[in-house]
Parts: C-alpha cells; structure tokens; sequence
C-alpha cells in the first residue's frame, strides 16, 4: 500500500472518530445529574460512553496524522505546531477515556469520595489542551486552503468550546473532524478552491 493510500484511509479514521465522538457525547447528561459521579460511573451508560471516547481518540490519533500529512506543505510551521499540540493531547484524553473505563470502577467502590469532590485538574488540562491544540490546527488549516474552508472554521468553533463546562460541546468538533477527514477519504478538494484567472 502506498503512502497516498495510506493517508487517504486515515481519512476514514478521522470519519469514524467524529462518529463515535458525536455518540458518545449524547450521554453528557450524565455529569449534570444531581447523583454523585460515584453513582453514575459504575452505570453500563458511563462504561459504554468511555468506550466510545477511546475508541474514537485512537482512531483520530491516526486521522490526525492524515489530515496534517495532506497539508504539510500549505499549513507550515503553525500547522505542524497545531498537529503536535493536538496530537500529544488526544494522546492525553485517550488517557483519561482509559482511566474511565479501567480505574474509575474501582475509584466508585474504594474511594467514592474522590469522585464526588470533582473532575480532576489533569481532566481539565488536558480539555484545555485538546482545544488549543486543534484550535491552531484549525487556523492552519484555515490558511492552508486545502480543506473547505467552513469546515476548517468549524473545527476552530469546536475547539473554542470544547473544554466549558456544558453538555454536547464535543459535538462540534466531533463532526468537524468527520468532515475533514470525509474529504481527505474521498480525494475531494475544497469547495471554496482558488480558480486561476481565465487567459484571453
């Protein structure tokens, strides 16, 4: 398999990730609800969503290397900038979809307390993180003009509000991601693409 080919299925890594993120997301409400995380997290709801989350971070950790690889060259250095910011802190939220899934069960039943007192300030970092990252990705992506160009602002919108303290906020960068890596899958170019001025 050649290289190009190997960057054109890391698009749909990239699809699959915003999909599984963007389900994963509907189940947000759990960490608004008036019972105490200790509670929610032994749930099969909180279990599946960590799935989902994790699955979703390792398959973007490959699209990212797609979506960056196709637009090396036009992004520079603020682009290679974005993607490793955006890289080491999907490796952290991995992490952290990990600990969810194989350490927060055994927190709820030995130490609830701990659960109850709140997100733990490396959750918040690395949320902080993951929005910088593709925040400046999505700038230099933006600038690059390889991919559309409404969806390189979506992914700057979706970083922007990914780590407040709400509900869905994934979501749009969920399906920001999914639509970058729609195009890098289908070969497509931008649909805002330069067109060169006619000679007569």
């Amino acid at each position: 398999m050649s290289s190009s080919d190997l960057i054109r299925w890391s698009g749909l890594a990239a699809m699959v990730a915003g999909a599984l993120w963007a389900v994963g997301a509907f189940f947000d409400l759990m960490y608004f609800s008036p019972e105490p995380m200790s509670e929610v997290v032994p749930t099969g709801s909180f279990l599946f969503q960590q799935v989902l989350y994790l699955l979703g971070a390792t398959l973007l950790l490959i699209g990212l290397v797609g979506l960056y690889a196709r637009q090396s060259q036009a992004a520079g250095a603020l682009g290679l900038v974005g993607f490793l910011i955006a890289f080491a802190a999907t490796v952290l939220a991995a992490g952290s979809f990990w600990a969810g899934m194989f350490i927060a069960p055994a927190l709820a039943t030995e130490a609830p307390e701990f659960l109850d007192a709140g997100s733990p300030p490396g959750l918040v970092l690395t949320l902080i993180g993951l929005g910088v990252g593709w925040l400046v990705f999505g700038i230099a992506t933006l600038r690059a003009g390889v991919y559309p160009r409404r969806a390189a602002i979506l992914v700057i919108v979706g970083a922007v509000i990914v780590a407040l303290p709400l509900p869905f906020t994934i979501i749009v960068l969920s399906v920001a991601v999914g639509w970058l890596g729609f195009h890098l899958f289908t070969g497509r170019e931008a649909g805002e693409a330069r067109t060169s001025p006619r000679v007569s």
